[in-house]
């Protein structure tokens, strides 16, 4: 695995460890949201990125759409803002990339 062209998926790793452990473990400090929607927004531009140079972005609509919730998610975290629905909007949004990365597509 090369570290730059996998820097996407290796953030979005650390930055799903961090969302399940902290919680779990019952950790918090003064910088962990924060923290967390940085490493968000980052993975999801550099998966998005690494998007752009795959011709066929059709069959690549899950990890699409996982990095547009990965955005939306930090900035709305980072950004202390949301709108109306928005809760179900990201749901339904992280169902459809979820399933569309089980197909393959």
């Amino acid at each position: 695995m090369k570290l730059n062209k996998d820097l996407g998926m290796v953030l979005l790793a650390i930055w799903l460890i961090l969302t399940g452990l902290l919680p779990l473990l019952n950790v918090s400090f003064p910088a962990s949201g924060v923290i967390l929607a940085l490493l968000a927004i980052a993975a999801g531009v550099l998966i998005l990125l690494q998007g752009k140079r795959i011709r066929n972005l059709p069959s690549n609509l899950g990890v699409l759409l996982l990095s547009i919730w990965l955005i939306v998610t930090g900035l709305l975290s980072l950004l202390a803002i949301s709108f109306p629905a928005s809760g179900t909007i990201l749901a339904l949004l992280a169902l459809a990339a979820g399933i569309l990365i089980l197909l393959g597509r």
